[in-house]
């Protein structure tokens, strides 16, 4: 049976590689704690070395954590800024379509009033002449 080949088409058929590499990683842990546990040295040089790892690894990790919390703020930052822009420019177009409309209203109130003033004239000379031809009649 060709276990290589069953592996594999068993790897490509699975999307997620997550499973894979933390055993990977645990793998690799569990090796370099038997390496120094079997290491020719004395109990404590071995705790010593155990003990400086474990800060290392410590240190590492801490740092990585922070560097990503940057990351994630400078990001954070940026998306901010970006929504900020997109929304006092929007702001912007609506304000101008706004006062646009503003004035359109204003032109148009201007306009009916011009118009009733023309018709209420234009009432006011048709009943001066009806009133003119009552009395002349």
């Amino acid at each position: 049976m060709d276990y290589k080949k069953l592996i594999n088409d068993h790897l490509d058929r699975q999307t997620d590689k997550t499973p894979v590499a933390v055993a990977l990683l645990a793998g690799l842990a569990i090796g370099a704690a038997l390496g120094i546990l079997f290491a020719p040295g004395s109990g404590s040089e071995t705790r010593n070395l155990i003990s400086d790892k474990t800060k290392d690894l410590t240190d590492s990790a801490k740092d990585k954590l922070h560097s990503y919390k940057e990351k994630l703020k400078n990001s954070a930052d940026h998306l901010a800024d970006a929504a900020k822009d997109k929304y006092q420019t929007y702001g912007q177009k609506i304000q101008h379509h706004a006062d646009g409309l503003a004035d359109l209203k204003d032109r148009t109130v201007e306009t009916v009033k011009s118009k009733f003033s023309d018709a209420k004239e234009e009432l006011s000379d048709k009943a001066h002449e009806i009133k003119k031809d009552i009395e002349n009649a």
